[in-house]
């Protein structure tokens, strides 16, 4: 059986790292959607018998930090949230309904929407495609309302602080000692995401004692299913960039809680399906960097959930 499994490991290191954890290129195979069916309406303003045709909503889809920067009514795209992204959620809505887009010829295949929908599930990464970057000084300076400002690109950026990039070679490396995906949250950017890439993957203390290279870098942590002792739980507690941290389906309890409590730059939870009971309340209630918490199926009561709510000013608990 440990020769079948190295095997299959070396067949599926063989192919492209896109392949073997079939993440989504937005170059490849989000891009080649948008440019042929969203462009012609979105893109940069253009002379047309005399007048000046601008960009529907004031949305660009033709550069990635156009696309970053939103229409006139405010962000298109939520990382790790298609339910929360119109640039996915309009694709999906009744042909007839006056939102749903592309507003002309036929609405996009269900292969091409979910394209998109996976796309932004596994954090809506660019690659290295930048696209359009003319206008962009003109575009933030239309928008001098707060809420038009990308607010969380401005959150990493403080964030990333006095960092470099990572070597990509460090990053594959890493990769292949884990079987998960890492690599950097953004173009350029120093700060690093790591997440399973497989539902039979099982992560166990090991895998996150080779992330601590990342100790200074690592944003976004997916380890749906794992296997935590506490001491696990402590090396996750050291990553104090995490902004995103999803332990779905783990075996947490409220121990191992208990060692998360001062990840302050976290602002999303994911407890769906854990061990974590009511005592963890307390715990939770000391997070106070939450915006999104996850509870669905956890251990958490619902009187403890209004807790939660009163405690955490704004944060929104699911469900």
């Amino acid at each position: 059986m440990r020769q079948t499994k190295h095997l299959l490991l070396l067949f599926l290191l063989s192919f492209p790292s896109s392949w073997a954890f079939g993440v989504i290129e937005f170059e490849k195979e989000v891009w080649p959607i948008l440019s042929e069916r969203c462009v012609e309406c979105h893109k940069a303003p253009y002379e047309q018998v005399g007048r000046l045709k601008e960009p529907k909503a004031g949305l660009r889809l033709d550069g990635a930090a156009h696309i970053l920067l939103g229409s006139d009514d405010g962000s298109v795209l939520k990382a790790n949230h298609p339910s929360r992204s119109t640039l996915y959620t309009r694709t999906i809505l009744p042909a007839d309904d006056a939102d749903h887009m592309p507003p002309k010829g036929d609405p996009l295949t269900r292969k091409q929407k979910e394209i998109i929908r996976k796309w932004i599930a596994q954090g809506a990464d660019f690659g290295t495609w930048e696209g359009a970057t003319d206008g962009l000084d003109e575009s933030v300076t239309k928008r001098d309302k707060p809420k038009y400002v990308p607010g969380h690109l401005r959150f990493f950026d403080d964030l990333s602080q006095g960092l470099k990039p990572l070597p990509q070679k460090m990053l594959d490396e890493l990769s292949q000692a884990t079987g998960m995906l890492v690599r950097p949250i953004g173009l350029g950017s120093p700060l690093i995401e790591v997440r399973v890439v497989s539902s039979a993957q099982r992560i166990t203390d090991r895998e996150i004692t080779a992330l601590s290279p990342l100790v200074k870098h690592l944003a976004k942590l997916d380890l749906t299913g794992a296997d935590l002792s506490v001491q696990a739980c402590k090396k996750i507690g050291a990553f104090k960039k995490l902004t995103n941290l999803s332990l779905r389906r783990s075996n947490l309890d409220d121990q191992g809680l208990m060692e998360l409590q001062g990840l302050s730059s976290l602002r999303t939870l994911n407890l769906t399906e854990t061990n974590v009971t009511n005592s963890g309340a307390v715990s939770l209630a000391r997070m106070k960097s939450l915006d999104s918490l996850y509870l669905w199926k956890s251990g958490i009561s619902e009187d403890k959930r209004e807790f939660l709510r009163s405690r955490l000013n704004g944060v929104e608990v699911t469900p």
